[in-house]
């Protein structure tokens, strides 16, 4: 009667050691999974905070080169439209805040013409782009400067 008894309690062994085993995959894969989303949370957050040395100052286009020019960058060449760019023509305005360290720190859409061609959602994802002070801006004075923007059909 030991024998069998033995022999009936070897499968629940067996089970309960490949239960274990499975669970003990499951945990380490879970762990795995949670260590990457947190890398790859932690590698997107990383945004520079807007530095405001002074109250910032509300200028005219052609006074943004009397307090800071665009940073030279090299141009790439596109293979498609970027999403941010709306199909079709159009022109419209918006206002960019740069920053004392000359970041672009935000966009603001006043309008577009055809109506609701660009929106504040497309405005939002276009490229942030970096300036430095000009000679003149010693205290690195931050701006507000109202820009404008055409896209043209080509024929």
């Amino acid at each position: 009667m030991n024998k069998y008894m033995s022999l009936l309690s070897l499968p629940v062994i067996i089970l309960s050691g490949c239960q274990t085993q499975t669970q003990t995959q499951t945990q380490t894969q879970t762990q795995t999974q949670t260590q990457t989303q947190t890398q790859t949370q932690t590698q997107t957050v990383q945004v520079p905070q807007a530095v405001f040395n002074t109250k910032v100052i509300t200028i005219e286009n052609s006074q943004l080169n009397q307090y800071w020019s665009l940073e030279q960058i090299k141009p790439v060449m596109l293979n498609k439209r970027p999403d941010w760019l709306p199909r079709g023509a159009g022109k419209g305005e918006y206002y960019i805040t740069i920053d004392s360290n000359g970041n672009e720190v935000s966009k603001e859409l006043i309008s577009s013409q055809p109506e609701g061609w660009m929106t504040q959602a497309l405005v939002n994802k276009m490229p942030k782009q970096q300036y430095v002070p000009a000679a003149s801006n010693i205290k690195r004075v931050p701006v507000k400067v109202k820009m404008d923007f055409e896209v043209k059909r080509m024929n």
